[in-house]
């Protein structure tokens, strides 16, 4: 049984981050810095060695800060987690191809909707329909338009393979990276051949990685990356997942009665299941991070982004507000709670970025009247984000998967006002974790299993994951707001055409 604590690296778009966990998973140390992502017109790019510096010079910092910590400073394991989707390419000699294409890279678009139109699918067996932030539809625009790239790729990477393989040396990835890329047939676990065909990437048949379950220790921290990172030469590093999966691991959202939230930049509501459902073709279905486990998830980009876009518009009216952000959220969050539930009619649809939830609608406040201030309109985003949030729910409980328990991550899960309104919406209750870096703490689970600490993930969780603050729904306030999801639901058809959900 291995003992000692465990050094988790998540590669996000927005931030990377290095975190140490005891192996009680309590969070020791953390140290971030800003994903160096580059955006022109629609490529969305990171240069693969920059991100490499970034996440050594992190993991180093990380462990000096846990080394003030009391207690046992051995390094048991390492893990990585990153964003979904984008493409790392890598050649022959281990080296880049080109920058990668994050998820939220828009060149394939014109790919896929030519896909579309011509009726070229494999969801029977992928259960996914292709988007353009996953690396088939990338590898098809770098075969279209930059062939001698294309002919470099001898391995198709996803951001956490990618540190994996600076750490030890060994290409790899896991069962959820893999799957939530559409190359896996779920009924067998193993790469859908077919899919490269159909999909005009044959040749990529040979350039993806050996898949592992999440816990699998794939290599050992090699010398250089010792070197660089401080971390022992010889360390086990596993297979790791990426950051969805991750997060609803850490949050112990793992069992058949919970569903992970995640309100961030993104609205991500996931679950896990040992069964291979039909459910709405909107639901991305994965494989989970072990034998047996399948993750579903229902996402769209309506969560608490939309708070920060009208904080980030204010403040190019306004200009910053003393005491930071941090001030502002308190007060906001006391202002939200000064107003009823339903916000007095006033009403948001959290569409900055169209969501296949209200198919045509944009972001739009409706039911102003002069006699609404400025906290009737954050009350409305409150309540306008949790609202899609159920509309993904309901979509889920389509397939199965209804579930009573709710765990929240992500900013909104910091705002005790706003996790009020996300319990009275979905009228259940809602817990948060007792850390701020869930998907981090995911990672930490794998390690645990990984390494021998624990033998499966329900026996790490119980050591290692505890329950943060937990919010009871309120009968009256949640009578208002079934109301308000009415209310909302209908704006969004008015405008927008028919919406989703039930």
């Amino acid at each position: 049984m291995a003992a000692g604590r465990y050094l988790c690296l998540d590669c996000g778009l927005t931030a990377t981050k290095a975190a140490v966990f005891d192996g009680a998973g309590l969070q020791l140390a953390e140290a971030s810095g800003r994903t160096p992502v580059r955006v022109h017109g629609d490529a969305s790019e990171i240069d693969m060695d920059e991100q490499w510096r970034l996440a050594a010079g992190l993991v180093a910092e990380a462990l000096a800060l846990a080394r003030a910590v009391p207690g046992d400073p051995a390094i048991a394991g390492v893990g990585v987690s990153g964003h979904g989707g984008g493409l790392y390419p890598v050649d022959a000699a281990g080296r880049p191809v080109r920058a990668a294409f994050t998820s939220m890279d828009g060149r394939a678009a014109p790919v896929v909707e030519a896909w579309a139109r011509e009726g070229r699918s494999r969801y029977a067996a992928t259960r996914h329909h292709p988007w353009a932030g996953q690396s088939i539809p990338q590898l098809r625009w770098l075969r279209d338009h930059a062939p001698a790239d294309y002919e470099r790729v001898r391995w198709a990477l996803s951001a956490k393979d990618w540190m994996v393989f600076r750490l030890t040396g060994e290409i790899s990835t896991d069962r959820t990276d893999a799957s939530n890329h559409a190359m896996i047939d779920l009924s067998t676990g193993r790469y859908d051949t077919e899919a490269f065909a159909v999909f005009g990437v044959p040749e990529m048949v040979g350039k993806v990685p050996p898949v592992h379950e999440s816990a699998a220790v794939v290599g050992r921290v090699g010398g250089a990356a010792a070197s660089l990172t401080g971390l022992p030469q010889g360390t086990p590093v596993v297979a790791g997942m990426y950051d969805v999966v991750a997060c609803a691991v850490g949050s112990g959202a793992l069992d058949e009665r919970s569903c992970s939230l995640i309100a961030g930049t993104w609205n991500i509501n996931s679950a896990f299941d040992g069964r291979l459902l039909e459910v709405p073709p909107s639901v991305k279905t994965s494989l989970g991070p072990d034998a047996g486990r399948y993750a579903y998830v229902e996402s769209s980009a309506t969560s608490a982004g939309n708070l920060e876009w009208f904080l980030d518009v204010m403040e190019d009216l306004c200009g910053p507000q003393t005491g930071g952000r941090a001030a502002l959220y308190r007060r906001i969050g006391d202002g939200v709670e000064a107003i009823p539930p339903g916000a007095d009619g006033v009403v948001f649809l959290p569409f900055i970025h169209r969501a296949h939830l209200a198919p045509g609608a944009d972001a739009a406040f409706t039911g102003l009247c002069a006699e609404h201030g400025l906290h009737h309109l954050f009350r409305a985003i409150f309540e306008g984000v949790a609202y899609a949030h159920r509309a993904h729910l309901e979509l889920l409980a389509q397939g199965g998967l209804e579930r009573p328990r709710v765990v929240l991550a992500g900013g909104a899960a910091a705002s005790p006002p706003w996790c009020r309104i996300f319990a009275d919406v979905l009228d259940r209750p809602v817990e948060t974790s007792d850390t701020a870096q869930a998907g981090a703490r995911g990672i930490a689970l794998a390690i645990a299993v990984g390494t021998g600490r624990h033998g499966t993930y329900a026996e790490a969780a119980t050591a290692m994951v505890r329950p943060g603050s937990r919010y009871a729904p309120d009968p009256v306030r949640a009578a208002a707001l079934r109301a308000g999801y009415a209310r909302f639901r209908d704006v969004a058809a008015r405008l927008g055409g028919k919406t989703t959900g039930t």
